[in-house]
């Protein structure tokens, strides 16, 4: 079920939310819960019945594992949190890379080439690495467990189940502890709604309004890549530079969407864009995108590695081994891999620049180099394979000339000049928790405005219920042709 789906707009959330009000009204703390673990299951439910039971029996092992860490010592304790964590990974590389390493052992000769029928199931690297990071967090004893009907929702709860954000266990469990349970002066269930009603409309409107629509200007370039004899510098560049609008505002709009829902039902998440495209730098920029995953490879995979210390080479060989696995994790295939160790080697030469350059880059070129950077790896994170990806960026070079004659129909400067002046609207207007402000919308502080950021802020007033009239209007008038979000299929 889709967050833009009619189905899930006009039928499952008013119900859920009815009940829900309901519930708090009449009933209390477990019927609140136990409700919302009912939707969510019907929520993923919806897409496939029977991964639902793989999804159960790996929240009922992972519970059970919690607990049986908590009251352990030593080895035992060690032993069982390093079991859990493997099987967790197993359940994942078999689904999601068991294909991609029998291609690479048919590759290199040692196997021959088969192909198993195996289906991915829908945000199992979201909860697979929510999990883990629940294990690692009982295990260093920054986390404790909760109680099941509380755990339950924790894996469950439908606004990040498919697709994030990585939510921490002791962020979020002790707000589903308090549901049903705060006194009458302390609701704020007309503030929640009215809050997280306007954070999910402004990410509904950059998936149905924006990324949908850039994405019929990006999607025939890469689908034709390598049917051409030469993608010319026009069409490689409208096709880099549209998917980089496309990627940012169908992700951050599911994110916004994720963050509202959850708080019209007053539970608060982190937040996993901070405007990214505004970065000086390759290491700001990986500050500001996907937030809780950045931090879900700082915190487990490259401070596990070493992280510091151990010296500077030490450093950059954890740091790109944390790129590669951050790659390899969005998907099993070479141009993942080698998004992943391009963002490295950028991470690297940006600490170095850091470390050893007496000259400090001025911002405007810092920037410049940091979104051209971006740019040409999100070329290789969207092509289907590297004859693919490699055909765009030749042609971004400008060997191929600037047109594509076999490819005209496809070429059109109105989407590269709106993918153009879409990136700069992401420099100078304020984010959606920037918007916010006034409301804590997510946990953790929220940035002040930027220098060059125009002064926006929600207040419930007329001309802001007038603006979201004509975000609702053209929602629905496109609304039609709704596609699933691009991080579904990671």
């Amino acid at each position: 079920m889709l967050f833009t789906s009619p189905e899930f707009l006009f039928a499952f959330l008013p119900v859920v939310y009815v009940g829900f009000l309901a519930l708090k009204r009449f009933a209390g703390h477990r019927a609140i819960v136990s409700w919302l673990i009912v939707a969510s299951m019907v929520f993923y439910a919806w897409w496939s019945p029977r991964f639902l039971v793989l999804l159960v029996a790996s929240m009922c092992v992972n519970y059970v594992a919690g607990l049986a860490i908590e009251r352990s010592f030593g080895f035992n304790r060690k032993a069982i949190a390093a079991a859990v964590i493997v099987a967790n990974l197993a359940v994942l590389g078999w689904f999601k890379y068991a294909n991609f390493f029998l291609d690479v052992a048919a590759d290199i000769g040692v196997a021959p080439r088969t192909a198993l029928d195996i289906i991915l199931p829908l945000g199992i690297s979201f909860f697979t690495f929510q999990k883990i990071a629940y294990i690692a967090d009982i295990y260093k004893g920054v986390a404790r467990s909760a109680g099941f009907l509380d755990f339950a929702l924790f894996v469950f709860f439908f606004p990040q189940l498919i697709a994030g954000p990585i939510v921490h266990h002791a962020e979020v469990t002790p707000q589903f502890m308090k549901l049903g349970h705060l006194p009458r002066d302390k609701d704020r269930t007309l503030e929640n709604l009215g809050v997280g009603f306007t954070i999910a409309l402004i990410g509904l409107f950059k998936k149905v309004v924006i990324a949908d629509q850039i994405a019929r200007y990006a999607s025939p370039v890469y689908a034709s890549a390598t049917s051409a004899p030469g993608v010319g510098a026009l069409l490689a560049w409208q096709g880099a530079l549209c998917y980089t609008v496309q990627l940012y505002f169908d992700f951050s709009g599911y994110s916004d969407m994720a963050i509202g829902l959850a708080r019209m039902f007053g539970v608060r998440f982190p937040p996993n864009f901070n405007s990214p495209y505004r970065a000086a730098d390759i290491i700001d920029f990986w500050r500001r995108w996907h937030m809780t995953l950045s931090r879900f490879l700082r915190d487990y995979v490259y401070i596990a590695l070493g992280g510091n210390r151990g010296g500077e080479a030490r450093r950059y060989v954890n740091l790109m081994a944390t790129m590669l696995l951050g790659g390899l994790w969005h998907g099993a295939g070479w141009t993942f891999i080698v998004w992943g160790a391009l963002h490295g080697f950028y991470l690297l030469c940006n600490h170095a620049w850091r470390r050893w350059s007496p000259w400090r880059m001025p911002a405007p070129l810092g920037w410049t180099l940091t979104m051209l950077a971006v740019v040409v790896a999100w070329v290789l994170f969207r092509a289907t394979d590297m004859a693919s990806a490699l055909a765009i960026l030749k042609g971004m070079t400008g060997v191929n000339g600037v047109w594509t004659p076999a490819l005209a129909a496809h070429e059109t400067p109105q989407a590269l000049a709106s993918a153009l002046a879409l990136i700069a609207l992401c420099v100078v207007l304020p984010n959606s928790q920037q918007i916010m402000r006034a409301f804590d919308p997510t946990l953790g502080e929220v940035d002040a405005r930027g220098r060059w950021q125009l002064p926006l802020a929600w207040t419930p007033s007329k001309r802001w219920a007038a603006a979201f009239g004509a975000v609702v209007v053209a929602v629905l008038l496109l609304s039609w042709e709704h596609s699933e979000f691009l991080y579904f299929n990671f």
